[in-house]
C-alpha cells in the first residue's frame, strides 16, 4: 500500500477521519502527524539534521518527508494549550509553529493538496476581497482606520446606521482562554461609546440586509453549496448561533458563473480546497465575504450529505497518483 501524509491534531480526528478511511478502502494508507500529542509529549518526535540530510522520525518510524506523494494539511496549528499565563502560551504556540514550518518545508511543493505557504496568502482578508472584486464578485464597502470619522461614513449614506466588525484573524488570548471573535454588529450607540480608543486594527464593513447566507465548499471542480437561514437575532455571524433554533441549513446550489469564479479564486492561489461564505440580499445579490483555506465542512457533510470527504479524497488519490 502507498502511504498519504495528513498533518492535523487529535481535536480533529473527526474531520480527517473518514477520509482516511475511504483512502483505505481504496487501498492507500495514511499516517497522521499530531501536532498537540507532540506538544504534549504523548507521541514521539525528533528530527535530525547532518550531513545525510533531513530526518524525521515519529513515534519510532522514519518518514522521508521528502518522498511524500500527497500530503494534507489540516490544522496542526491548534495545540489545545490551556495555560493560566497566555503569554506564555502564546509564545510556546508561535515557536512551536515557527518550528513545524521547518517540516512542512521539507515536503514537495506539488504533493500539498493545500501547500500551507498559498494558504497563509490566501488567508490575507483585504487581498481576499481584492481579489474577489476582481474576478466579478461584488463585495461589501470595507474600511480599515485608526479614524472613527472615515468608519462612520460607512452608514452615512446607507439604510441602517449599523455597520460590521471583523477582526483580521479573529483569535483572543485572554485570562478566561482563547475565544473566537465573531462578525460584531455596531449600532451608532455603541460606536460613539467606543470612540475613546483607537480603531485600529479592524474591518469595518457596510451592513447589509440578509434574505439568506451561502457557505459555497469547494474541492478541486466540485462544489458543494448550502443555503443558511437565519433569524433577525442571528444575522450578524451564523457562526456564532449555529447549533441554535436561530440557524438552519439546507442543500442548494449556486449559479455556475458564482461556482466558476470560486474556482479561479483558488486557481489564483493554486489550490484545491476553500470554504467561501456569502450573503444573499433580497433582490437575489450576491456578496462575497471571505474565503477560509482550511474551513470546516463535516457538519455539512453530516447533516445534508455533501459527499466533501469523498471529493477530498479523490483529489488527494489524484495527486498521489501523479507524484508517484
Amino acid at each position: 500500500m502507498s502511504e498519504i501524509a495528513i498533518f492535523s491534531t487529535s481535536f480533529d480526528q473527526p474531520t480527517y477521519g473518514p477520509v482516511a478511511s475511504k483512502l483505505h478502502e481504496r487501498g492507500y494508507e495514511t499516517w497522521v502527524y499530531k501536532a498537540d500529542k507532540v506538544l504534549s509529549g504523548e507521541d514521539e518526535l525528533t528530527v535530525r539534521v547532518n550531513d545525510e540530510g533531513f530526518g524525521l522520525v515519529y513515534n519510532g518510524v522514519s518518514r522521508v518527508l521528502s518522498d511524500t506523494g500527497c500530503a494534507w494539511f489540516r490544522h496542526p496549528e491548534v495545540y489545545g494549550l490551556n495555560y493560566p499565563d497566555k503569554a506564555k502560551q502564546m509564545s510556546i504556540e508561535q515557536e512551536t509553529s515557527n518550528l513545524q514550518e521547518s517540516f512542512w518545508r521539507q515536503v514537495p511543493d506539488e504533493a500539498w493538496l493545500n501547500h500551507p505557504r498559498q494558504m497563509q496568502k490566501a488567508q490575507a482578508k483585504l487581498s481576499q476581497l481584492v481579489l474577489a472584486q476582481e474576478l466579478g464578485f461584488h463585495v461589501p464597502a470595507t474600511v480599515v482606520s485608526s479614524s472613527w470619522e472615515e468608519i462612520d461614513n460607512l452608514s452615512s449614506s446607507k439604510e441602517f446606521e449599523d455597520i460590521i466588525v471583523k477582526m483580521p484573524r479573529g483569535v483572543l488570548h485572554d485570562s478566561d482562554g482563547v475565544r473566537v471573535l465573531y462578525a460584531t454588529r455596531l449600532n451608532k450607540e455603541r460606536r460613539v461609546s467606543l470612540q475613546e480608543n483607537n480603531p485600529f486594527p479592524a474591518f469595518y464593513q457596510e451592513y447589509m440586509t440578509k434574505a439568506r447566507e451561502w457557505r459555497l465548499t469547494v474541492v478541486g471542480d466540485d462544489a458543494f453549496g448550502a443555503a443558511i437561514y437565519t433569524t433577525e437575532d442571528a444575522k450578524d455571524d451564523w457562526r456564532r448561533h449555529q447549533f441554535g433554533s436561530g440557524v438552519r441549513f439546507e442543500k442548494d446550489e449556486l449559479p455556475d458563473k458564482e461556482i466558476d469564479r470560486c474556482i479561479k479564486y483558488l486557481r489564483h492561489f493554486n489550490l484545491l480546497y476553500g470554504a467561501f461564505d456569502f450573503v444573499e440580499d433580497h433582490e437575489g445579490v450576491l456578496t462575497f465575504l471571505e474565503c477560509n483555506t482550511n474551513g470546516q465542512y463535516r457538519w455539512l457533510e453530516d447533516l445534508l450529505g455533501l459527499p466533501i470527504s469523498d471529493a477530498i479524497v479523490s483529489q488527494l488519490v489524484t495527486k498521489h497518483e501523479s507524484n508517484k
